[in-house]
């Protein structure tokens, strides 16, 4: 493992260096107030790193005033080659088991293309306003490798839409970050959730969704605020909770136990969540699908096996194929395409009895609106 950097302009030393000896930067550096804003450092800690890379012969010493700095002649050695390795930035893979299946088969199929796949956990940039520092400590632990985010907030996708390094993003980019993304469809299946809900008779829905604002739980919250107002139906009761067990379970008794009558359908966005909720309602004599209808806006291995079964959306192989295309499409050197995975809708016992849902057709992608 290559000795982690212990002050911050040793760790952007060696981020300079690193696009320079890539290639990246062949021909001269762009202005020193592009660089402090792309990895957001003050002029002086970024002159202290371009004083180091002129020492070592790097890079030159600007002719005047307002110039830039040229790159020198580098070795053949150093030409642009392709990067096989890829990391994904993830809060945790702790409770997550559809993460850690779609890693192994990640690593399976990226395997055979010859790129290897690494794994940074860090729940700890959830709360950090500007993550800047934290994420130079965590990328010159991984130099020269594409990064993948996975539920990672604005401010981390941000950086890594400014930093120039190949990124993309497992999940929704946020607007106005010129990231690519492959994800589900969540506004789609939102809606769809939405429409199946009102279908069955319930009009006073609860959303549960994560407390760290990401960009598929915004666009859900969107998706269903305007499906449910273009029916007349109330507004969603917007419940935001992190991980945090005890806290979810308090909420949903001061919200739904203690409140008969005020919540008849509850969608629920983010996995870690339905594993709390689905038993601790139960537990609590709240009867799915009698007294509460219930649906999953995801799917993974754990979900298979709850009792009663919740209906839920499965975006299916497609999600980790493409997953897998646009990762390699990095590797040799290219910007792949965003994608959106629109999902199956796949029936269970936790929705009250209504109408029919449709033919199966309807119930695939080519019934999400």
């Amino acid at each position: 493992m290559p000795k982690i950097p212990q002050s911050k302009f040793a760790q952007l030393t060696d981020l300079l260096r690193d696009r320079i000896k890539s290639g990246e930067w062949a021909v001269k550096l762009p202005p020193e107030r592009e660089i402090a804003k792309t990895f957001l450092v003050s002029r002086t800690t970024l002159r202290r790193a371009l004083g180091v890379l002129e020492k070592e012969n790097l890079i030159s010493t600007p002719p005047s005033r307002g110039s830039t700095r040229q790159v020198n002649s580098m070795p053949a050695t150093a030409n642009v080659q392709q990067i096989r390795r890829t990391c994904i930035l993830t809060p945790s893979l702790h409770g997550s088991p559809l993460l850690i299946e779609q890693l192994g088969i990640m690593r399976g199929m990226l395997d055979h293309a010859g790129i290897t796949v690494d794994v940074e956990e860090g729940a700890f940039l959830l709360e950090r306003q500007n993550p800047a520092s934290s994420l130079l400590r965590i990328v010159a632990r991984h130099p020269h490798a594409m990064w993948v985010l996975h539920k990672m907030p604005e401010s981390v996708q941000r950086w890594f839409g400014s930093s120039g390094l190949p990124t993309l993003v497992f999940g929704s980019v946020f607007p106005g970050i010129p990231l690519p993304g492959v994800d589900v469809d969540f506004r789609a299946a939102a809606r769809h959730a939405t429409g199946l809900c009102l279908a069955r008779g319930c009009r006073k829905i609860f959303l549960l969704v994560h407390r760290t604002t990401l960009a598929g739980d915004s666009r859900t919250v969107d998706a269903v605020s305007g499906e449910l107002s273009r029916s007349g139906a109330p507004p969603p009761r917007i419940m935001r909770h992190d991980a945090n067990r005890m806290r979810l379970m308090d909420a949903l008794d001061r919200e739904i136990v203690g409140n008969p009558g005020a919540c008849d359908a509850l969608i629920i966005a983010n996995h870690h969540h339905l594993l709390t909720a689905l038993p601790h309602l139960l537990r609590r004599g709240i009867r799915i699908p009698e007294d509460l209808s219930l649906i999953h806006l995801s799917n993974d291995p754990s979900t298979e096996r709850l009792s009663p079964l919740p209906f839920r959306y499965d975006p299916g192989p497609v999600l980790i194929r493409r997953l897998v295309a646009a990762i390699q499409t990095m590797a040799e050197g290219a910007v792949p395409k965003s994608s959106l995975i629109i999902p199956k809708l796949l029936d269970g016992e936790s929705m009250k009895q209504g109408k029919s849902t449709g033919s199966k057709k309807n119930q695939n992608a080519s019934g999400l609106r």
